[in-house]
């Protein structure tokens, strides 16, 4: 399930597309008056679904700035479509001919680009909300008066912009103004994303995790044998019924090391509602004795149970609980804000993200990408997908393959809906593995 969040008429777009697609019921809605409600919106959507999908970039970064969201949060771009259909309207109705136009939200590359594409001198006046981070860089205020300033001054003669308020506010004031708004062909590309990101949760989710509890020397042999059978029991009361309250199953590996078998799902609710300040599965009640405890998750047992191990030396010691994640992610129950990352040593894994100008966890994963996909004939929208970033992220990833004599260009494929031309690279995927050597 996907949670959209925008205002009454591009929500009735999405559900539209959404219907075409035959997945309407996929979707859950919210509207909104004022962008500064999608917080508060998207909290009530959290819980219920995987990936929240905005309607535009500034409740999208109302929301990012909230934070305290479970679910993956996107919104719709608007994409050189949607400024072409624009374009063709002012031009029938401008007699074929186009003003002087100021411009928000779009990004100046895209703007330059679809004018370049029909032979027009591009604007120079365009207005970024927002940097690459997501933080805003300009209120609705603030790009309705950019928008005045240009036209009342001379400088254009139209101004278009992605913001209904904008565009009303400007319409009051008897400016000129024409509304970016999607097509159906990039709402139906970001509801495909979007879908795609959250099977990939959903699959995360169910991702094997691995509780593993290890008892103190002192603490697992009393010299009291029949306080130590007590012990012993007790002990394995207490972690049957934490396994029950995680739905998952508790094993023993030896006298003094016994594991929880879970899912990944579990444990990230688990940590939600330590972050929340709430009670959680991350910590053991009802053990008696020293104990150090570490949560790992990886796509097999065995993987799943090396992460909890690191997790394990990490806490010996100090008391805090730590999750390993497949990504070399670490989450810590000592409240940091910061992000830990394990630290990839492999010297080859080190050569090879020097070469690559990435770090060394970056490449490991790059790697693991590549692998899933036809190295003849890879594409920055594949690569994307595999390794979950945007387009723009994954081309400057090829660039650097190609850069570092690991990729070659091959081809070009042309896709019969909207988006531009991707081009096809050839990856020496055993040439690159050579490179890393027994460490990959």
């Amino acid at each position: 399930m996907i949670g959209i969040i925008g205002p009454e008429d591009s929500i009735r777009l999405v559900q539209e597309v959404a219907a075409g697609e035959g997945r309407a019921e996929e979707v859950s809605v919210r509207t909104y008056t004022d962008p500064e409600q999608a917080p508060e919106l998207a909290r009530e959507l959290d819980d219920v679904c995987q990936v929240l999908l905005f309607t535009g970039r500034i409740p999208y970064s109302f929301a990012a700035a909230a934070g305290g969201l479970r679910a993956e949060i996107d919104y719709i771009r608007h994409a050189g479509i949607d400024l072409y259909r624009t374009l063709s309207r002012m031009l029938l109705a401008g007699a074929g001919q186009l003003p002087r136009v100021s411009v928000d939200t779009i990004e100046a590359d895209t703007v330059r680009e679809t004018y370049h594409d029909i032979d027009l001198t591009p604007p120079t006046e365009i207005l970024p909300i927002a940097d690459s981070s997501g933080l805003l860089l300009s209120s609705l205020a603030e790009v309705t008066a950019y928008h005045r300033e240009r036209y009342e001054s001379g400088a254009v003669e139209a101004c278009l912009t992605c913001l209904g308020a904008v565009h009303r506010e400007l319409r009051e004031r008897g400016v000129p103004v024409w509304r970016v708004e999607h097509t159906r062909a990039s709402v139906r590309d970001a509801l495909r994303r979007a879908w795609l990101a959250a099977e990939v949760r959903q699959s995360r989710a169910t991702q094997i995790a691995v509780m593993m509890i290890e008892v103190a020397e002192s603490a697992s042999r009393p010299q009291d044998p029949y306080q130590a059978e007590r012990q012993r029991l007790r002990l394995r009361e207490a972690l049957l019924e934490h396994a029950e309250r995680m739905r998952g199953r508790l094993n023993t590996i030896d006298d003094r090391t016994l594991v929880i078998t879970t899912t990944r799902g579990t444990v990230e609710s688990a940590i939600a509602r330590h972050r929340a300040g709430h009670a959680s599965l991350l910590t053991l009640r009802g053990v008696d004795g020293e104990h150090t405890v570490g949560f790992g998750a990886g796509t097999t047992i065995a993987a799943a149970e090396a992460n909890a191990r690191q997790a394990l030396a990490l806490g010996r010691g100090g008391g805090d609980t730590h999750v390993v994640f497949p990504d070399g992610e670490i989450y810590s129950t000592r409240g940091s804000a910061v992000k830990q990352r394990l630290r990839e040593t492999a010297p080859g894994v080190l050569r090879v993200s020097e070469q690559l100008r990435l770090g060394p966890l970056s490449t490991r994963r790059l790697l693991e990408a590549l692998h899933q996909m036809d190295p003849n004939q890879v594409t920055a929208r594949g690569l994307a997908d595999a390794y979950g970033v945007e387009a723009r992220s994954a081309r400057r990833l090829l660039k650097a393959l190609r850069a570092a004599g690991f990729a070659e260009e091959v081809g070009v494929h042309v896709s019969t809906g909207a988006g531009r031309p991707q081009t096809v690279y050839r990856v020496a995927l055993q040439r690159l593995v050579g490179a890393i050597g027994a460490d990959a």
